[in-house]
């Protein structure tokens, strides 16, 4: 593949300087007062349609097979059942983050994404290509940076902790921060919070990296039509770079303190005036060296001197008449504000104002004000200036957007009434390195709350080998997948990414090497056996042809290298995460099934009932030195060392092939007895561990039984029977023995 197609990585710009920001702002009643509990809306969430997909999912040939290109960007989205504004918003996280950053505050509260929907707004949150659920891979993007985004970087930067270091503006602004919601300290779990989402990065080649969010952003916008982008720090660029190739998509532009200055120096090397890559020019420019600039003096305490262009400044054609607003809280590194943007911005002909949060009466806030505790006061004037700038456009405006989002509606969308919805991370260890204390280990829990609860204990759902938690979201393609199933039938939801995996950041320095890339032909043969199967579940054809299966390998992980770790962390974050949640039912898929035993082995108490997915191999086989995990369980009579538990071969019989049990007589699994298991087989997956992975359970003492598809009349799926036609099906056959076990 040539370097043309490929992403580098670096580190984390902790020097990041600039800040676009704002003025301006009037409008519609404040966003309403939070009266609900850490982590739920002040009132119930009503949403039409709750769905994600990638865009720029492409494929590249490497020397080990065919793969998804790693360009490909996440976006997960929400439709509120009434919407009130005529265009969507899509929030763009800034530099190591992830859309995470829009989601969730560090204590729980609602984010900015789940408070825009509750104004009537219809949302997209993206991960940007290598961040978040956007997969990365040394293999495609180059090595993965030499050192880890660290615990003081952040705490430095973004935290109260800022005021101990040297004042840059000699103005004392950070000694006003006191919105951070914790102390921002190293070892406080406000910031282990913050860090633990950290980890995509500035790639080195930042002209590769606006190209690819140019293209990603114009995709988006041909998919769900015009909208307003709102952007935060690094991320800043993206809404210009979209704006100059999709002009008449984009309807307004929030920049939340974005990162860098017209015509800036390394990092950013603005070039263009505020992008690295090419802008439209009024009169042309071929070259960036024909914008002949000048050096303005400091307008204001606090604020450096700035390059803006000669008069006659040329335009930029394809920004004119986009409504664009740039954003300062009072407190942070960007403080107190970026007259020399705006200047620019106004030169070259652009409606753009500045809106310092301190004029309109908010104060206290820092760098990630959409997470601080006054988040929804923060919010109130941008929506102000969106109700005045963009929302009048449009006469009739809440008619409009209504019907507007009724037509676009998915058909196979199901509507989910929410209580509250959030997410946070498990394991927030703290690891010393050389250059500074980083977070290892952490793994991530999104959680969403029906309205009306009707069943006694939650649903934890655990991906399989590569995957991520997307896989009980549905295909990306709208119908809905088991997360939304749970939710309708009255269960609470915690939708797990492994460590490494989607949102629980991979870094080598935290998690050891990682594993090989993820070829198509990992996967193929799973869903060409459901595809060509007499009763066929799988959509579409099932090779690396079908445009289904790109959007699945488009999400696929690469797995740390070292399996034992990997079993470490996820006994001691699922044992973490019931401690929190309480007692839960765990479901697990294929290689995420030991999670389930490991977890029950650490919190007997709290495992009510193990569903069990075509997951994980043979007894005893590879990765299962321990029966069925790659650490110890707790055997009686007790077992120091595996070799201690004596085997014998059980020969093959029809379809199962030849495996191992204990020899009698046999070890009890102390800690799994009295736990309700399935274990699910679908009838064209080929898998073939149920009846011996059930036979060790039971020779363990386990109450165990196992769930063919087939018996219940479900016949042709395959290994991903929860991303099939008849996946509601399935869920009802699974949701049947759970609530047999343990009824409602």
């Amino acid at each position: 593949m040539s370097s043309d197609n490929e992403l580098t990585r670096r580190g984390f710009a902790t020097t990041a300087t600039g800040a676009l920001s704002i003025l301006g702002a009037l409008g519609a009643a404040p966003l309403a007062a939070q009266t609900g509990t850490s982590g739920s809306p002040d009132r119930a969430l009503d949403l039409a349609e709750w769905s994600f997909f990638w865009v720029g999912v492409k494929r590249a040939e490497i020397p080990r097979g065919a793969v998804i290109n790693g360009k490909q960007m996440y976006v997960e989205y929400q439709i509120p059942a009434r919407v009130r504004h005529p265009y969507p918003i899509v929030l763009v996280h800034g530099g190591g983050g992830q859309g995470t950053d829009w989601m969730c505050c560090p204590d729980g509260r609602p984010g900015w994404a789940t408070l825009l929907v509750q104004e009537g707004y219809q949302v997209y949150v993206v991960d940007r290509p290598g961040h978040g659920r956007s997969p990365y891979h040394p293999d495609l993007n180059g090595p993965f940076p030499q050192q880890n985004i660290t615990l003081d970087q952040i705490s430095n930067r973004f935290t109260p902790q800022r005021a101990r270091q040297p004042d840059p503006n000699g103005l004392g602004l950070a000694k006003l921060h006191n919105q951070w919601p914790g102390t921002g300290e190293v070892g406080s779990a406000d910031l282990a919070q913050l860090v633990a989402s950290q980890g995509g990065s500035y790639v080195s080649n930042i002209e590769l990296t606006h190209t690819a969010w140019r293209e990603r952003g114009a995709e988006l916008l041909d998919k769900i039509g015009p909208a307003i982008i709102m952007t935060h720090s690094a991320g800043g660029p993206f809404g210009f770079l979209v704006a100059e190739v999709r002009p008449n998509l984009v309807k307004g532009i929030v920049v939340i303190e974005g990162a860098g200055n017209p015509f800036g120096k390394a990092p950013f090397a603005t070039k263009w005036g505020i992008t690295t890559i090419p802008m439209t020019y009024d009169p042309p420019v071929k070259d960036p060296s024909e914008l002949k600039t000048k050096e303005m003096p400091s307008p204001e305490p606090g604020v450096g001197p700035y390059t803006i262009q000669e008069e006659p400044a040329r335009k930029l054609k394809n920004l004119q008449g986009i409504p664009i607003v740039l954003v300062t809280s009072e407190a942070s590194f960007a403080s107190p504000g970026a007259p020399g943007a705006l200047a620019f911005l106004k030169q070259a002909g652009c409606t753009a104002e500045e809106l310092r949060l301190a004029q309109h009466g908010v104060h206290g806030n820092g760098h990630m004000m959409m997470l601080e505790k006054n988040n929804r006061e923060v919010l109130q004037p941008i929506i102000r200036w969106l109700n005045k700038n963009v929302d009048w456009m449009d006469k009739n405006v809440s008619a409009k957007a209504t019907k507007a989002s009724a037509a676009k509606r998915n058909p196979d969308a199901v509507a989910l009434k929410l209580s509250g919805q959030g997410h946070f991370w498990v394991g927030t260890e703290v690891k010393k390195m050389p250059y500074g204390n980083i977070v290892a280990g952490q793994m991530y829990v999104q959680y969403l709350f029906p309205a009306q609860v009707r069943h006694p204990y939650p649903v934890v759902l655990v991906h399989g080998g590569g995957g991520q938690g997307t896989h009980y979201m549905g295909l990306g393609n709208g119908k809905p997948g088991w997360v939304h199933y749970y939710l309708q039938e009255g269960y609470k939801v915690y939708l797990i990414d492994r460590q490494g995996h989607g949102r629980a950041p991979y870094h080598p320095d935290a998690l050891g090497p990682i594993g090989p890339l993820l070829t198509f032909d990992t996967v193929t043969g799973d869903f060409m056996r459901a595809a060509n199967n007499p009763n066929r579940r799988w959509m579409g054809t099932g090779d690396a042809g079908d445009p289904l299966v790109d959007h699945f390998q488009a999400g696929q992980n690469s797995a740390p290298a070292d399996n034992a770790m990997a079993h470490r962390l996820w006994a001691s974050r699922g044992a973490e995460l019931l401690d929190k949640v309480g007692p839960a039912i765990i479901q697990v898929h294929s290689a995420g099934g030991p999670f389930s035993w490991l977890v029950a082995n650490e919190r007997p108490n709290l495992v009510k009932a193990i569903v069990n997915v075509e997951a994980a191999g043979m007894p005893f086989g590879a990765g299962a030195a321990w029966g069925l995990t790659d650490i110890p369980l707790v055997y009686d009579p007790p077992v120091a060392d595996p070799q201690e538990i004596a085997t014998r071969d059980i020969a093959a019989s029809g379809n199962t092939p030849a495996y191992k049990l204990q020899a009698e007589p046999a070890r009890k699994l102390k800690n799994l007895q009295g736990i309700p298991i399935v274990v699910v087989t679908a009838a064209s997956s080929g898998r073939t561990q149920g009846p011996p992975v059930v036979a060790f359970l039971k020779q363990a003492g386990c109450d165990a039984e196992e769930l063919q598809l087939k018996d219940k009349g479900i016949l042709g799926n395959g290994h991903f029977m929860m991303l099939e036609t008849n996946n509601r099906q399935v869920f009802d056959a699974i949701r049947a023995w759970v609530e047999a076990k343990i009824p409602a």
